[in-house]
């Protein structure tokens, strides 16, 4: 899983920003809270750029995507109707 390091990165860097984002905004006085709505606002971009970045370096024979109530087909057929009702 050594290919993963920069997405790890990125994930721990967004929730870093957000907490700290968290703690101006609860703490913080004046232009502070401004400070601590910027550090949320970028932590969450960084947030989402990890998961594009996940889904760029993941192997395409990779685990399936999770399906709500198995209504999408998955990758191993597993969603495949057998016809015997």
């Amino acid at each position: 899983m050594g290919y993963l390091n920069g997405p790890l990165y990125l994930d721990i860097a967004s929730k870093g920003m957000s907490l700290a984002g968290v703690m101006l905004m609860i703490f913080g006085q004046g232009p502070w809270f401004t400070v601590g709505v910027f550090a949320v606002f970028v932590g969450v971009l960084l947030g989402a750029g990890a998961m594009v970045a996940v889904r760029r370096v993941r192997a395409p024979s990779g685990p399936s995507r999770s399906a709500f109530f198995g209504a999408w087909n998955r990758r191993g057929g597993a969603a495949e109707d057998d016809g015997d009702s």
